[in-house]
């Protein structure tokens, strides 16, 4: 269909997914008119609405109104057509026809909704969509134009349990997930504008422009904001962790291991913080600590798959290498198909060879080579993921310039 009718701030796609998920299934109600001639006149029009031609469409529908005044389905779709091609005083009035002939006929009030909405009547607007959510709990459109009234009145607080409340119901829609995040980062910004006001140099202040230049990727200014957050509160919590991370980063690893030792020292239960330094260890320093603290933190929290892939490469270099088969295999098993599966296959395939075990070397190489390529294709089609969980590492393997190579 077309866009012509987006106003910049309506998410006209949104809009089009609804319509398609209405207007199709209609025509099989106007088998009840009597007139064969309204029957194919309600077929010209939902022809007409899928190509995006809301013009004839609406004409259409109109001849539907003329011979079948009483049909509410002929004027709930006159209304969606007058609306998309932008005669919005048109479609109020038939999409309230609808609704006066048939009291809650789905989809009315969402609509009548998105014409208030589209004329800055926002009250109104957000008045039929909560009617609307009523009537169909479990309309994932509903919820979402409810919140993107909401934000139109500036109330991106109430917004967000609309929004949650659509993502809910279709957690893939990115139209959804847009304005969610957008609620969400408004509601942010106003406690930090509020953190700001009432001390621009406090602990908080420079943790958070540390946090936002780390999601930046601006590594040293984070290092600096964090190093000055450390300073006022030496004893804070999690600080250490994070400019441990962005130390990591930027290669400096002694420092790295130095702050997550300072996080451990404060609090020993810090248990992420014991994951990264024992992975830390295990590939640059001291492989034997490593293990020890790898084994510690998996024994506090064995969610941390990406623990076994580090402790089969610290078992690696202390000799123990039949153990560390068991690791990279529970590293693969916590999830098959991501990409710490696949640097646990290649290094699956290493120590088969160690230990002269050709047949399963070989079949550790196969499924590395296969998953390989898997990703090669996803990366060709998609962008990388930006957002990184606390427990993820802050750096690539440094296997990954050897990948191509013969185990």
């Amino acid at each position: 269909m077309s866009t012509s009718y987006c106003t910049g701030r309506v998410p006209a796609c949104a809009l089009r997914m609804v319509l398609a998920g209405l207007v199709v299934s209609v025509p099989a109600l106007a088998q009840t008119a009597p007139a064969e001639t309204v029957s194919q006149a309600m077929q010209t029009g939902a022809a007409q609405m899928k190509a995006g031609n809301f013009t004839q469409a609406a004409a259409a529908y109109a001849e539907v109104t003329k011979l079948e005044p009483g049909f509410a389905e002929g004027f709930f779709n006159l209304g969606l057509a007058e609306e998309q091609a932008g005669r919005l005083d048109d479609a109020r009035a038939d999409l309230e026809k609808a609704e006066r002939l048939k009291p809650g006929l789905r989809g009315v009030s969402l609509f009548l909704g998105t014409v208030a909405y589209r004329q800055n009547r926002f009250k109104e607007a957000e008045a039929r969509l909560v009617d609307e959510t009523k009537l169909d709990p479990r309309s994932a459109q509903a919820w979402m134009w409810l919140g993107v009234c909401r934000l139109a009145e500036d109330n991106p607080q109430a917004a967000i349990a609309a929004l949650d409340k659509a993502y809910a119901l279709d957690p893939s829609n990115v139209d959804i997930l847009y304005h969610r995040g957008r609620a969400y980062l408004l509601v942010a910004n106003a406690s930090y504008d509020a953190m700001f006001k009432l001390d621009h140099d406090s602990l908080r202040v420079h943790q958070v422009l540390g946090e936002a230049y780390a999601q930046g990727y601006r590594n040293e200014d984070a290092i600096n904001e964090f190093e000055v957050a450390v300073r006022l509160a030496p004893r804070q919590p999690g600080l250490h962790e994070e400019l441990g991370d962005q130390d990591w980063i930027v290669g400096h690893l002694d420092k790295a291991a130095e702050a997550y030792r300072e996080e451990l020292s404060i609090d020993p239960n810090a248990v992420t913080a014991k994951y990264k330094l024992g992975s830390l260890l295990v590939e640059n320093q001291n492989a034997a600590e490593g293990v020890e603290l790898l084994r510690s933190a998996l024994h506090q929290d064995s969610t941390l798959s990406d623990a076994h892939y580090y402790l089969g490469i610290g078992l690696m270099g202390t000799g123990q290498d039949e153990d560390a088969t068991a690791e990279f295999k529970q590293a693969i098993a916590a999830d098959p198909g991501n990409d710490r599966a696949m640097t646990s296959w290649y290094k699956l395939a290493q120590v088969y060879r160690k230990l002269h075990n050709t047949t399963e070397a070989q079949a550790a190489l196969q499924n590395f080579q296969r998953m390989r390529a898997e990703v090669k294709e996803r990366q060709d089609s998609k962008t990388a993921q930006l957002v990184r969980k606390r427990t993820e590492l802050p750096v690539e393997n440094k296997d990954a310039a050897a990948l191509t190579a013969e185990p």
